[in-house]
């Protein structure tokens, strides 16, 4: 008896049966579900935050460039050719493209590293004070309008008359639905007719900004842009602070 409690000690010594190593892999299968669901929330976390740092770094860069220069410079050549693509100095190639992060001299990258758009109102091109006679010049209205929608999914006006803004900047969002990389490659576009679709419009004027929402069913469909803009009435206050308006 006594050498077969032995023999069941040391059979029991020499590993696992096969009901404690499923418990095993079961136990080390949930733990590794939960570390991954909780790597990619973090993940997904960070990039939101360094988007949104981008934005703001973009807007500082475009104040400064209006105090410094006395216009908003144009959208950049391509993805690949960060400098404004300027034809006059009163007018650009185009109203609505990509952030010009070299003429900025910032990485105009969100946090998935595509490119932001950018869009500038046609007013904001031209230089505020007259550079032959010195004179200084209105400031006109923007030309670009912002969007939200409510509880029930009606529009609304975020920028009125007196309020319409003179640049927008954005990012596509994690799902890069009408982004740009950094090479040059369009992404696949939004579904029509949805509010990411306006905002990534080629010539739009219009823009979304909203509460992120999964559910393509919603007003407007699913969306996860990340929208900023510029008021007039803080690009005046700038102007006036730096002394290049009364």
């Amino acid at each position: 008896m006594h050498s077969l409690i032995h023999a069941a000690v040391r059979q029991r010594h020499r590993g696992f049966t096969l009901v404690e190593m499923a418990v095993v892999l079961l136990v080390l299968t949930l733990l590794a579900g939960g570390l991954t669901v909780g790597l990619s929330t973090h993940l997904a976390r960070r990039a939101e935050a360094a988007t949104d740092d981008a934005l703001g770094e973009a807007r500082d860069a475009l104040l400064g460039f209006v105090v410094r220069k006395g216009c908003l410079p144009c959208p950049a050549k391509s993805a690949t050719d960060g400098a404004e693509d300027r034809v006059s100095p009163t007018a650009c190639r185009k109203q609505n493209g990509l952030l010009p992060w070299a003429t900025l001299g910032i990485k105009g990258l969100d946090g998935w590293s595509r490119r932001l758009r950018y869009a500038v109102a046609a007013p904001y091109v031209q230089p505020i004070r007259n550079v032959v006679t010195g004179e200084k010049a209105n400031l006109a209205d923007g030309d670009l309008d912002i969007k939200t929608r409510n509880l029930d999914g009606a529009e609304l006006f975020l920028t009125t008359e007196g309020g319409r803004s003179p640049a927008v900047i954005l990012s596509h969002g994690a799902n890069g639905l009408g982004a740009t990389d950094q090479q040059g490659n369009a992404l696949a576009a939004p579904p029509e007719g949805s509010d990411e679709a306006r905002n990534a419009s080629a010539d739009g004027r219009l823009f979304f900004s909203r509460p992120a929402s999964d559910n393509p069913a919603a007003p407007g469909g699913s969306f996860d842009d990340r929208v900023t803009w510029l008021s007039p009435n803080l690009l005046a206050h700038r102007l006036i602070s730096a002394g290049t308006l009364p």
